[in-house]
């Protein structure tokens, strides 16, 4: 008897009724790879993008969106059993490219990280793109002791990555959100700006004396740039592209950021796929700090509420309603 495994397809480009549920024979066993039986895989903002055509990662319709996940090991090669992963270890990772939603997957053994016992299988699967997205982010925006952080959307999944990392290693952040989050930013230790606020680079001015050191930032908007000090660095996450020209303006926006690389301030970019892709390792070293740091206690992770795989279409729609503060995690 075939084994099958189910996946969520995005056949063409449009709004959530274009999700389809598919089937498969199970993917054979390929060198190099081991086989991943998906149990939890988040669903967000980039799965939407990419399910409307707006993805510059995702230009052409037939995929499986989804960059993490956790899973069960059911297979195992030498390079995955000198990692210490065998047969039945639970394991989280985050992909080069889109196709966490589905119940089975290939993985290389060198993308896998063992998940701490004590963390349940919904939180650590909602964490693996976020954290490497806020590790990667800090590390380029190459914060001195003390040097005063902008983010924005300090509410948001990984801007609350990002100012508990900062906060923690005892730098004044400013975060920026709507008034409804004030109460959130403010629990996290930062000073909060509402984003709307058209005096927003006075402030952080005048809150930092003369600029931010760094600002984190996922809007792509040139205005960022003067809240930052002119020695200091601006760390895109992304950019809000018009709608119907995403895309392009994701385009543009990255060439802009890395024409600013010697600038005053300087800008950097960053893409998780490309950096999974060329540095597993220290991709895989930041995920296992953040899993380790959620169970300590170091680091509160995000609110998730958790869907059936079979309702991927309903958050799939409730993400293009809008969701505030809450992540969502399909189970397989």
């Amino acid at each position: 008897m075939v084994e099958t495994m189910e996946r969520t397809l995005v056949g063409r480009f449009g709004g959530p009724e274009v999700v389809e549920h598919v089937s498969h024979p199970d993917p054979a066993p390929s060198r190099g790879r081991v086989s991943v039986r998906v149990t939890h895989a988040s669903i967000g903002s980039t799965d939407v993008l990419a399910r409307r055509g707006g993805y510059l990662l995702q230009p052409r319709p037939g995929f499986a969106p989804g960059y993490d996940f956790v899973g069960v090991l059911e297979t195992t090669t030498p390079d995955a059993a000198a990692r210490g992963l065998a047969v039945g270890t639970r394991v989280a990772a985050c992909l080069p490219r889109m196709g966490s939603h589905a119940t089975s997957i290939l993985v290389p053994p060198r993308l896998l990280v063992r998940v701490p016992a004590a963390l349940p299988s919904e939180i650590a699967a909602a964490l693996p793109l976020d954290a490497i997205t806020a590790g990667l982010a800090l590390r380029l925006a190459r914060l001195r002791p003390g040097d005063p952080l902008l983010v924005q959307g300090a509410s948001g999944p990984v801007g609350s990555l990002i100012t508990q990392r900062a906060v923690a290693a005892g730098h004044p952040v400013i975060g920026t959100a709507s008034a409804a989050n004030r109460g959130t930013v403010a629990a996290l230790g930062a000073t909060w700006l509402d984003y709307r606020d058209p005096e927003l680079v006075t402030r952080v001015h005048d809150a930092t004396a003369g600029g931010a050191a760094a600002a984190i930032d996922h809007t792509g908007s040139n205005g960022v740039r003067a809240a930052v000090a002119s020695g200091g660095t601006v760390v895109r996450l992304s950019f809000v592209g018009r709608p119907g020209r995403e895309r392009r303006d994701t385009f543009t926006g990255g060439l802009a950021t890395l024409s600013r690389v010697v600038a005053r301030p300087r800008e950097r970019l960053v893409s998780v796929p490309a950096f999974v892709a060329a540095r597993p390792a220290r991709a895989r070293e930041l995920l296992a700090g953040e899993l380790d740091r959620v169970v300590s206690g170091e680091l509160r992770a995000p609110a998730v509420e958790v869907v059936p795989f079979a309702d991927a279409r309903a958050a799939h729609d409730r993400l293009d309603r809008g969701l505030a503060g809450t992540k969502l995690v399909l189970a397989m």
